[in-house]
């Protein structure tokens, strides 16, 4: 009697070249192995897609002005750490930027809707301010 090792099994996900297309290839191998025990090649844009419906994009703003963005996945738990961190002023800044302004083509009536939702906010501090006084 032979005492053979079955080899694991792991997953596996690799880019297939083709000219017009951009195809990922899925699927099953023996470790150690370059055959493949099961696969499927699939466009990139399906997958994106079929991926990112489990995903959840949640931002806020830390008591210092950072804008943070976090990625969780349908299992509820954060990937990977901070995808996004940057100052409120810089973001508003980045976004009142005349080659910005410019390239946008933003009416006036927009950028007053900017200024009273960051004079809103402003009051929303003054007043958490004002309570812990």
């Amino acid at each position: 009697m032979t005492n053979a090792r079955t080899p694991s099994i792991k997953p596996f996900v690799e880019q297939v070249s083709l000219i017009d297309k951009r195809l990922l290839r899925v699927g099953y191998r023996a470790e150690g192995s370059d055959s493949f025990l099961a696969s499927l090649e699939l466009p990139v844009e399906l997958l994106e897609h079929e991926i990112a419906a489990g995903l959840e994009l949640v931002t806020t703003i830390s008591p210092s002005g950072e804008i943070v963005s976090l990625i969780f996945g349908s299992s509820g738990l954060v990937l990977g750490r901070s995808y996004s961190t940057v100052s409120i002023d810089r973001l508003v800044s980045q976004t009142v930027d005349s080659d910005n302004l410019r390239l946008e083509e933003l009416p006036t009536s927009e950028l007053n809707g900017l200024l009273r939702s960051l004079e809103a906010s402003i009051e929303y501090v003054r007043t958490a301010l004002a309570q812990r006084a």
